[in-house]
């Protein structure tokens, strides 16, 4: 079976999962609110403990030594390769959009940064930032709901939608196609998403820690997180109304994980020129 029949095959099977999913009875709506959809709470929690080992005993500490030992230069000059291998995603995903001023900012960078194979942002400062944009936001903008709440090992938080998206925009990355042979493929995509895991990682490391230690129930506070960061991800920075956090609180408020600069917020960096 060759790889792209195999991705055929796995778009499919989550594709079904998604709609099996969407078919179970709907959340009842307290008098307080909106409630977070998480029918399959207790599978859930089994994968987040799972995933949170996986974090202390391998991510974490190399996450340390990565942040510790590690050059800042170095360590955006990576951060700068893993965007530029995404770029093309996020061309396609703004297209879809109807966001053309952010695809365009995407494809600028894609071709000047190529010049030094993304190592180096030559647009940094020049206004040419674009927000980060995959094809789960892509459906949310056009209206297709989240679904239920998934933690999917080693990936971590999801959705029903979100999963459908993360198979899409495989076929949007043009590595897809340019490496041939499914062991070198297979390499570059488990290298690819370990450092994009440990450069993650590495630059919310006390944010996260402090999370952790501080929370009464730490599934709870990074379901509510990752629900109230995808919605501000969608409207592009406007703050989410309908996902609470288990407290009540809108937990994401204080806790934005740091990603490419104002992807998060949804803003366009101004030109200082």
């Amino acid at each position: 079976m060759t790889f792209l029949s195999r991705m055929h095959r796995a778009a499919g099977v989550f594709l079904v999962l998604f709609l099996l999913a969407g078919c179970a009875s709907a959340p009842e709506e307290a008098a307080e609110g909106p409630q977070i959809y998480d029918p399959i709470e207790p599978v859930n929690r089994v994968f987040f403990a799972m995933n949170d080992a996986v974090d202390t005993l391998v991510l974490r500490p190399t996450a340390f030594v990565y942040k510790t030992a590690v050059p800042s230069p170095i360590q955006d000059m990576v951060r700068n390769f893993l965007l530029w291998l995404r770029s093309p995603v996020v061309v396609a995903n703004s297209l879809l959009q109807g966001d053309t001023q952010n695809a365009g900012n995407a494809t600028r960078q894609f071709f000047v940064n190529g010049v030094t194979a993304g190592l180096i942002d030559w647009g940094d400062g020049l206004g040419w930032g674009y927000r980060e944009e995959d094809f789960g936001q892509t459906l949310g903008v056009h209206g297709i709901a989240d679904g239920p709440y998934l933690v999917v090992p080693v990936i971590g938080p999801s959705n029903g939608r979100d999963l459908v998206g993360t198979v899409v925009d495989i076929f949007f990355d043009p590595l897809t196609y340019i490496v041939s042979g499914p062991g070198a493929r297979n390499a570059i995509t488990i290298a690819r998403g370990s450092g994009e895991a440990v450069d993650f990682r590495a630059r919310n490391y006390d944010a996260f820690n402090d999370l952790k230690a501080s929370s009464v129930d730490y599934y709870a506070r990074m379901r509510s997180i990752y629900l109230q960061r995808r919605e501000a991800e969608i409207r592009n920075g406007q703050p989410p109304r309908d996902v609470q956090a288990a407290d009540g609180n809108q937990e994401f408020e204080n806790f934005e994980p740091s990603d490419r600069p104002r992807s998060v917020t949804g803003e366009l960096p101004e030109n200082t020129n």
